[in-house]
């Protein structure tokens, strides 16, 4: 049986891939920081036999209880996310994006690991711009890439994989992103303030688990890869898109501020399948939720 380690296996990237690698009989171990706000695994994940939680105070704590086991493969999920960050955000920032992430590569590198996927963010080169971060979060991405760096020439048969994601969407998603604020306030009735000229590179999170499945199970050249789709949506155009389609309209208050649109860098790009219907993707989501 593979073993794979999870960070961030409560956030949504890393629940679905908690939740899919489970159902194809993986033994997963996940790790979650000791914190009086973490979020709870399941019952269905606690009673499975193939589900392992750690929950770790510090980086001696984690190595203590990771010393027994034996892993094949590491997916570093876990992110710290704020748009504009605070100064009680840096701690935080620094502890998911830079020291969990180098404490788990130090642990099973000196393990004989078989692979590590470490998954970044397009905004570590925004606009175009290789490591011209956007903001804190994203340079915190890009300083662990550097320590990252070092542990893939230190440990030269391990395999180690970076995907650069941009926006993603798809089922049970709580958190604060373009998609999920449009449905929560859609069935609220309420309306949304929205730059018009906003366009935005949407990926659906179950094509990210297909790649991380590949990678896993394929020969992959180790290697930096963006994920995206052929082209960005212009979310004006996404809304009149679902209006048509939908039994009463979104309501949307189209702002003239400027907007972040974002180009994404020409790293290798990894498929995911190529025929994909990100628009009809999003109304389904619309219709499972309403």
């Amino acid at each position: 049986m593979k073993k794979i380690l999870i960070t961030g296996a409560t956030g949504f990237i890393g629940k679905n891939l908690l939740d899919y690698f489970l159902k194809k009989k993986y033994f997963i171990l996940a790790i979650l920081r000791k914190s009086k706000k973490n979020i709870k695994f399941s019952k269905k994940h606690k009673i499975n036999k193939n589900f392992k939680s750690i929950i770790f105070s510090n980086s001696e704590n984690l190595k203590k209880k990771l010393s027994n086991y034996k892993i094949d493969y590491v997916i570093h999920a876990a992110t710290y996310y704020v748009k504009k960050h605070k100064s009680s955000d840096i701690k935080k920032i620094i502890e998911s994006n830079i020291l969990l992430p180098t404490m788990t590569v130090d642990i099973f590198c000196n393990k004989k690991i078989k692979k590590i996927i470490n998954f970044e963010t397009v905004w570590q080169h925004y606009n175009n711009k290789k490591d011209y971060a956007y903001n804190l979060y994203a340079s915190s991405k890009q300083a662990f890439n550097k320590i990252y760096t070092y542990y893939k020439n230190q440990f030269p048969k391990t395999k180690f994989y970076n995907l650069l994601i941009s926006d993603t969407f798809g089922k049970n998603d709580k958190r604060k992103k373009l998609i999920p604020i449009i449905i929560k306030n859609y069935n609220k009735k309420n309306s949304i303030n929205i730059p018009k000229n906003l366009s935005i590179n949407l990926i659906n999170v179950k094509y990210i688990v297909k790649i991380v499945e590949n990678i896993i199970n394929k020969d992959i050249k180790p290697d930096t890869y963006v994920i995206k789709d052929k082209k960005n949506i212009k979310v004006f155009d996404l809304i009149n898109y679902l209006n048509q389609r939908l039994k009463k309209e979104i309501k949307i208050n189209w702002t003239k501020s400027k907007a972040a649109n974002e180009k994404i860098i020409n790293f290798k790009k990894i498929s995911f399948k190529e025929n994909n219907d990100t628009k009809k993707e999003i109304l389904n989501l619309f219709n499972e939720n309403i």
